[in-house]
């Protein structure tokens, strides 16, 4: 799928409210996944990078940036480690394990 070049964002009332770069947007949503993964581990840091991102920029745009780089962490870094996992550790089942724990959250969080 080929995107355009630039976005206008809407509000609620239909009145245009931003435009926003496409090929930035996905560059700060790629900046932003590799910054919060790195941080995994150190809780303290990826609340402050997640901070700074929140605070850095206008809560729409991180809204976009934050999907983006939530699609890329699964493809771009769970899902090769699950593939580790699943060669290295077959008995461990943690596919199975994050899919019990999604049907966990949408039973009891509605």
């Amino acid at each position: 799928m080929t995107l355009p070049d630039r976005a206008l964002i809407i509000g609620d009332d239909g009145m245009p409210i931003s435009v926003v770069a496409i090929d930035k947007m996905q560059s700060d949503a790629t900046r932003f996944m590799y910054q919060m993964a790195a941080a995994a581990g150190d809780d303290t840091e990826v609340a402050r990078v997640g901070a700074e991102w929140a605070m850095g920029n206008d809560p729409d745009y991180f809204g976009y940036v934050a999907a983006g780089a939530l699609s890329l962490l699964v493809r771009n870094v769970l899902e090769p480690v699950l593939q580790v996992v699943d060669e290295l550790a077959p008995t461990i089942g943690l596919r199975r394990k994050l899919a019990e724990s999604r049907d966990n959250a949408e039973e009891t969080l509605k």
